[in-house]
């Protein structure tokens, strides 16, 4: 993807650890229709088939202010020739006139035709015009390379299916977080979900079929449900699924395990104070070590327990809860975590995990996790990092929207993330993996600066050094005498606070004087240097 080669060189101090270096590349605005910032996010998939990755966004509510949404759902996809993120296609459910806050994504091929869908929860806001709305809508790509989801009617797409899950008028069921699975190995996919009020408690879904003409021949069954189960009256916020039990995180710090055995669901069994606080959407589930056995991480809610966790299912504890490492340090005494996704970014064999956050220092505090072998439970077998931050000004942020996926022609990860609160219009962040450029975040100057270049005269490559004293907006560039810009080096980039080497190849350039500036902190600072062949 980069055109310029860039290093950062590893400082000779073993005592200091030099971190890769995120940079947040894109950020995709909030529609002008929209009155508050976007909901759960699909990431990284191509199914209109035109070699243009896509990210699939639904919107959210803004409870403060009486304004309840309809909900919407757009399509963003990558317009190289502007180098933006454009708004492609989008759809309006007129199904649903009102939606509470945090309504659940997910995606796959629910009917198993081919054809993937996304599965989207608007959260019920239940009154005497919307008394039992569809609470479980379904999207399917057609197939045919169209743009758009879902079943076209005039000019706007309806989905293919939807239900409502129960029957009677006024039943408050909210789908906080779900996940399509084959639950019971019966060979068919079931929506699993959470339910953060006191309707269901959470919920087992399947359906006969996905209709592609939108003609409701489906058969929907609720296979189970929490109801009338006794389970801890605390609320759902985060869920886990590991073969065929779901683990639901309370926010008490329970955890209720429900599990399909041998032809049956086995009754609830609750165990207290598995996550402390509990959590918020972020749990996953995950091989952490490669040796075949999936494991729960999991970060802790409250400031005064945010913890990063690993739960594994065990033969004596039923559930084995280990506290791996305190995140305060990367977000302060006030943070909180939310949101969460793992993956291996930089494609190196070693797991990573990412964290949002809320209330942190930094503001919207970003957190990587890398598993570098050794212990699962070990706070040393992993590395920590901010990667990623100020992202937007306002105080009352909730960084709950996380995932990593692959939306660029590079063959590392993307980090994902928005805030999902109902009250700032926060755009939608890229963070991109750069391979060969690290930052010593270990040396942080007391100022902004650019130092000369070295060597100087040079024959082709030189070495740039800056430093930044805090997180800001970065550009590197390149000019001739004439002031005619050569090349950028760094365009427009969101760096952390540290110190950076960039190497300058300039085989293609003539001998002559050039001038590299370095803008940042509202501050640009011009050198020049020689060119010699």
């Amino acid at each position: 993807m980069k055109t310029v080669l860039i290093f950062a060189i590893l400082f000779l101090t073993t005592s200091l650890f030099a971190q890769e270096s995120f940079t947040r590349t894109y950020e995709i605005p909030v529609p002008e229709i929209e009155n508050t910032g976007l909901g759960e996010i699909v990431a990284g998939v191509d199914w209109d088939g035109d070699g243009r990755l896509e990210i699939y966004a639904v919107n959210n509510m803004l409870d403060q202010g009486g304004s309840e949404e309809i909900p919407k759902i757009y399509k963003f996809e990558f317009n190289p020739d502007a180098g933006t993120w454009d708004s492609v296609w989008m759809a309006t459910i007129i199904d649903i006139p009102q939606q509470n806050s945090w309504g659940a994504v997910t995606t796959g091929d629910w009917d198993q035709d081919g054809k993937p869908e996304i599965i989207w929860a608007p959260a019920n806001y239940l009154s005497g015009a919307n008394p039992n709305p569809p609470r479980i809508l379904v999207f399917e790509a057609p197939g045919d390379g169209s743009e758009g989801l879902g079943v076209d009617v005039f000019g706007n797409s309806k989905p293919n299916c939807q239900w409502t899950i129960v029957e009677e008028d006024n039943v408050n069921v909210r789908p906080f977080v779900i996940e399509l699975t084959d639950i019971d190995s019966d060979g068919d996919l079931e929506l699993c979900f959470i339910d953060r009020k006191d309707g269901l408690r959470f919920g087992v879904i399947s359906v006969s079929d996905v209709p592609d003409n939108g003609d409701a021949s489906e058969t929907w069954t609720l296979e189970h449900s929490g109801k009338d189960l006794d389970i801890d009256a605390s609320t759902f916020y985060d869920m886990a699924i590991i073969d065929n039990a779901m683990y639901m995180i309370h926010s008490s710090g329970a955890v209720t395990i429900v599990k399909y055995v041998n032809g049956a669901w086995d009754a609830p069994v609750i165990l207290a104070d598995k996550v402390p606080s509990g959590s918020w959407k972020s749990a996953s589930t995950v091989d952490i070590d490669g040796d075949g056995s999936d494991e729960i991480v999991v970060a802790g809610w409250s400031s005064s327990y945010n913890n990063f966790y690993v739960l594994k299912p065990d033969v004596f504890e039923t559930l084995k809860s280990s506290r791996v490492a305190s995140l305060r340090p990367l977000i302060g005494e006030s943070g909180r975590m939310n949101g969460g996704a793992v993956g291996d970014i930089d494609n190196d064999g070693k797991m990573d995990i990412v964290f949002g956050s809320r209330t942190a220092t930094p503001l919207g505090a970003i957190i990587r996790i890398e598993y570098q072998g050794g212990s699962i439970t070990d706070s040393a077998s992993y590395t920590y990092e901010l990667i990623d931050s100020l992202l937007h000004e306002g105080t009352n942020q909730r960084f709950d929207i996380v995932k990593i996926a692959n939306v660029d022609d590079d063959p590392e990860l993307e980090v994902i993330y928005s805030d999902g609160n109902q009250v700032n219009r926060v755009p939608i962040a890229i963070l991109d993996y750069d391979v060969g450029v690290s930052v010593n975040e270990e040396i942080v100057p007391n100022e902004f600066y650019l130092s000369q270049n070295y060597p100087n005269p040079f024959n082709p490559t030189t070495t740039i050094q800056f430093g930044l004293n805090k997180q800001t907006e970065v550009s590197l560039k390149i000019y001739d005498i004439l002031g005619r810009e050569i090349i950028s080096l760094i365009n427009s980039e969101v760096r952390t606070a540290g110190t950076y080497e960039v190497t300058f190849d300039a085989s293609v350039l003539a001998s002559g004087t050039y001038i590299y500036k370095l803008t940042a902190n509202n501050q640009t600072i011009s050198k020049k240097m020689n060119l010699i062949k």
